[in-house]
């Protein structure tokens, strides 16, 4: 089953917008979008473990690797349709990249954790689906009140760590053991060849209706399991439970170094007390 973009064109009735996330990560407690991002991630991961019983930690692996222009493999996931979007002079970007440019990329991974699980064809709120809250909601979070981050603003560092707003995320769920694979990228609302399209964009298969409307699903898929893997360096195997994000052309201030400061910084009590192992390299 082959994974495709799909941006979605704005209808009348429809506001033109904006989306506002990335105010929330401009106060001056968070020096870089490295420190966030590892601040989030991180978190989101300990709330994930598989068995809080469990002495066994949280393991992450983060590392940063790019791909040359010559050697086509941004090609099987950025099409040149795709390319027109993240080129749009109204889409809100900081940047003029392009398929012609190298593409650092940014891979964060946790293990010992239980992925994104949950019903994935559910369109609305649903506790305990984290597949939902993460992929398909904005402004919400299945987090209990009073626990950190419960607001749902958290995952938009994701996509903002990436110049042009985008990422993959490679799940194998603790429930079904199932391997899903899906990409998305948030601008803004913006025009291409003339038409109108919203900010939201989904990379995967699309369930599709009479009516002209659609549904964007996982793809579920041994050969791209393999190909993202090898594409990217993952450490994780198909036995291996939690998620693996591809950040793509990821801003210039992201670093090894950037990365291991900020990990320090933000966890190192649950690294001293053996709650959480970390890994960073450069491939």
């Amino acid at each position: 089953m082959k994974a495709s973009w799909k941006f979605e064109k704005k209808r009348r009735s429809q506001k033109s917008r904006d989306p506002m996330q990335a105010s929330f990560f401009t106060n001056a407690s968070i020096d870089e979008d490295a420190q966030a991002l590892i601040r989030e991630l991180i978190q989101n991961s300990l709330d994930a473990k598989v068995s809080s019983t469990s002495d066994e930690p949280v393991r992450v692996r983060l590392s940063v690797g790019k791909h040359e222009p010559e050697n086509g493999v941004m090609k099987n996931y950025i099409t040149e349709e795709a390319w027109k979007h993240f080129t749009a002079e109204d889409n809100g970007l900081d940047t003029s990249l392009s398929a012609s440019h190298l593409c650092r990329f940014l891979v964060y991974e946790d293990f010992n954790t239980c992925g994104l699980v949950g019903d994935v064809t559910v369109n609305d709120e649903q506790p305990g689906n984290s597949f939902y809250y993460f992929m398909r909601a904005e402004g919400q979070s299945g987090k209990l009140e009073g626990v950190r981050g419960r607001h749902g603003i958290g995952k938009y560092v994701v996509p903002k760590t990436s110049c042009i707003r985008m990422f993959i995320a490679l799940t194998v769920r603790e429930t079904d053991k199932k391997c899903l694979i899906a990409g998305q990228s948030v601008l803004k609302s913006h025009h291409v060849d003339g038409v109108a399209y919203t900010p939201d964009a989904w990379w995967g298969v699309f369930d599709e209706y009479d009516s002209g409307d659609y549904f964007p699903m996982p793809v579920e898929s041994e050969e791209l399991f393999n190909r993202v893997v090898e594409d990217f360096g993952l450490a994780r195997n198909r036995q291996e439970t939690g998620l693996s994000l591809i950040i793509p052309y990821v801003q210039e201030d992201i670093s090894v170094e950037t990365l291991a400061k900020y990990i320090v910084n933000e966890y190192f009590w649950p690294i001293l007390n053996g709650q959480l192992l970390v890994e960073v390299e450069e491939i």
